[in-house]
């Protein structure tokens, strides 16, 4: 089919030498891994989760670390539709994991495959993907799990597709609704798509080339020092 597969998370094993604490001398973690495959059906590049999703208050108590690795390396990947930076889910809150991949590793295009449960994928879903795709100037590509897992699971859906602007060019749909098909987020008469359903987009490398070059961030951002000086 002359495809790209961006593949994650999927469970990897972590090899004893990586581990670097354990409770039992037996204890064995996963890596959560994001892999990309080539039209040609080869390994292009694998990321290693670096956020993993730690927390426990009274409605909830979930530790990811207790069973999974956290990655120690940013990676970027050269592909026919620009540069590929490699994230997970929960990654997207680190602004500065970001920054990294465009200034250091020249990313375009930001994969995040993700789970978002339904009440944060409601309060902070697009509006983090959106403002990813701003402050990086990058195509934002989330592709995202929807619907209910178990009885106790449910996630958010809405994988979508982001440009260099920051502007909506499509949504798959999700728990609260159908989602957006091929067009851009003022267009309020625009098609709606079925609920799981497939999204395609074009990644318009002039485009992105064209927003960088009229408000050149990147530029601003490597040319900028600053100190903090608090206050007695």
């Amino acid at each position: 089919a002359k495809l790209w597969i961006s593949g994650g998370g999927v469970h990897t094993t972590v090899p004893p030498s990586d581990i670097v604490a354990s409770t039992s001398p037996f204890e064995r973690k996963i890596y959560n891994t994001h892999v990309i495959i080539d039209s040609d059906g080869q390994i292009k590049a694998y990321y290693h989760k670096v956020h993993l999703f730690d927390v426990s208050i009274p409605e909830i108590d979930l530790r990811e670390s207790n069973t999974t690795a956290p990655g120690k390396r940013l990676v970027v990947c050269d592909s026919p539709f620009g540069k590929l930076g490699l994230s997970i889910c929960y990654d997207m809150r680190f602004s500065e994991m970001y920054v990294d991949l465009v200034q250091r590793g020249g990313a375009e295009v930001l994969l995040m495959p993700s789970a978002f449960t339904v009440p944060t994928g409601k309060a902070h879903w697009h509006t983090l993907l959106r403002a990813r795709a701003i402050e990086s100037q990058c195509y934002v590509l989330a592709a995202a799990q929807v619907g209910q897992h178990n009885e106790k699971r449910q996630s958010y859906g809405h994988s979508v597709v982001y440009d260099p602007w920051g502007g909506l060019v499509a949504d798959a749909g999700g728990y609260d609704g159908a989602g957006l098909s091929g067009v851009i987020e003022s267009q309020m008469d625009a098609p709606s798509v079925r609920v799981p359903s497939i999204i395609m987009s074009e990644i318009d490398l002039d485009k992105l080339a064209s927003v960088r070059e009229r408000m050149p961030i990147q530029q601003h951002r490597e040319n900028s020092s600053f100190s903090y000086r608090g206050m007695d």
